[in-house]
C-alpha cells in the first residue's frame, strides 16, 4: 500500500480519536457544575424542539424513550429542565428548559460558534475546488462508516 495512503489513514484515525475523546469530556457550559455530553446534547435537543414530548425527542435523536427519560431525570434533578404535562395528552410529559437550562443551552451554542468560526476562517482561504474535494472525501468516509454499522 502507498505510504501516503497509510499516513493519511493514521492521521484520520488520530483525528477521530481526538474528537471522540473531546466529545466525552464533561464541561461547565456557563455553570459551576459539570455537564456530561449526553446531558448537554439533551438540553440542546429540548431547546431546539420546544413543546415536544419525550417519545418524539427520542425518535428525533434516534435513541430510546428510556434513554431520554433517564437523562431528563438527571437534568430535572440538577434544575436544568422541568417536566410539564402535555395539555393534549394527559399521559405525555413535555420537558422544558429552566432559566439554568437556558444558560447551559446558550453557552453550548457559543462553544459551537467558536468552533464554527475557526472552521469558517480556514475554509475561506480555500478554493471552491478544494472544498469540493473535502466534501467528496467526507461523504465517502461517512458511507464507509454507514456500511460498518
Amino acid at each position: 500500500m502507498d505510504k501516503r495512503v497509510i499516513q493519511l489513514g493514521e492521521t484520520l484515525l488520530r483525528v477521530f480519536n481526538k474528537f471522540a475523546r473531546n466529545e466525552k469530556k464533561a464541561r461547565h457550559y456557563g455553570m459551576d457544575e459539570l455537564l456530561h455530553p449526553s446531558e448537554i446534547h439533551m438540553i440542546m435537543l429540548i431547546g431546539n424542539n420546544p413543546g415536544v414530548h419525550i417519545s418524539e425527542l427520542a425518535r428525533s435523536a434516534g435513541i430510546t424513550r428510556g434513554a431520554v427519560s433517564q437523562v431528563a431525570a438527571k437534568l430535572e434533578k440538577k434544575g436544568l429542565i422541568k417536566k410539564m404535562g402535555d395539555p393534549g395528552h394527559s399521559l405525555k410529559m413535555v420537558p422544558e428548559l429552566t432559566n439554568k437550562g437556558k444558560v447551559a443551552y446558550y453557552a453550548h451554542e457559543q462553544y459551537h460558534e467558536e468552533i464554527d468560526d475557526e472552521l469558517n476562517e480556514y475554509l475561506k482561504r480555500m478554493t471552491d475546488e478544494k472544498i469540493t474535494v473535502i466534501e467528496d472525501f467526507l461523504i465517502n468516509i461517512e458511507k464507509m462508516a454507514d456500511k460498518r454499522r
